[in-house]
């Protein structure tokens, strides 16, 4: 019975170590997404900043749009790819482009200052401005409330030293599959930020695990020597 039970916690050490390096190297290809509301903060006459989203499997998302000219309507579903930067295809062409280091470079800083509703207002006219030059001077919708520092952003976005020196690897790229839902044309692609451990964390952790899971062989075989013997 201690000799199942030994084995039954060892496997399950070893399940969650290949879990923990799954989960760490690893995305998802596609998800289905569904659109719950644009969100509350309103600048130009359009809703800004990160959108709610639900997959469907139930996880709940804040993703960042990057394509003005698309549109979608609450409570409107599609399946998109989903890519790490510079690992596929965008609606901009390849996402190791300068413009998707420039809008990764603006997501990042947005959900940085999420709790300042201007701020992420002027960020995303920004971020917009990257795939739609000067979107945010000819908005038909109404006028964004602070163009000197839209500019700031996309000045500063659009500098080397910024978006070259960023490390984009909490960054995913949610690219709609074209041409669905048919009714309304291709909807709009978005920016998400994952939390996931640090590598450093995942080796600590992995080591951790291993260590354990020799310990426990190690305690096995001195059980059983000790059986033997007497």
């Amino acid at each position: 019975m201690h000799t199942h039970m030994h084995r039954s916690l060892l496997v399950g050490i070893l399940s969650t170590a290949l879990v923990l390096l799954i989960g760490a190297t690893a995305h998802a290809n596609s998800i289905n997404l569904t659109i719950d509301n644009g969100g509350s903060i309103v600048d130009g006459g359009v809703y800004v900043g990160p959108y709610n989203f639900t997959t469907s499997t139930g996880q709940s998302l804040q993703l960042i749009c990057d394509t003005f000219e698309n549109e979608v309507y609450p409570p409107e579903s599609w399946t998109a790819n989903v890519t790490t930067l510079g690992s596929g295809i965008g609606l901009f062409g390849s996402t190791t482009s300068t413009q998707y280091e420039e809008v990764a470079w603006l997501a990042q800083q947005m959900f940085a200052n999420l709790s300042n509703a201007q701020t992420v207002a002027d960020i995303q006219w920004a971020l917009w401005d990257i795939f739609d030059p000067g979107v945010s001077s000819s908005d038909p919708y109404g006028t964004p409330s602070n163009p000197g520092a839209i500019q700031w952003w996309y000045t500063a976005a659009t500098t080397s030293s910024n978006y070259a020196n960023g490390n984009y690897s909490d960054v995913l790229i949610y690219t709609p599959v074209s041409g669905w839902p048919s009714g309304d044309g291709t909807p709009q692609e978005y920016i998400g930020i994952v939390n996931t451990p640090e590598p450093g964390t995942i080796s600590l952790m992995l080591i951790a695990l291993g260590s354990l899971a020799l310990m426990m062989v190690m305690r096995k075989r001195i059980s059983l020597r000790h059986a033997q013997s007497v």
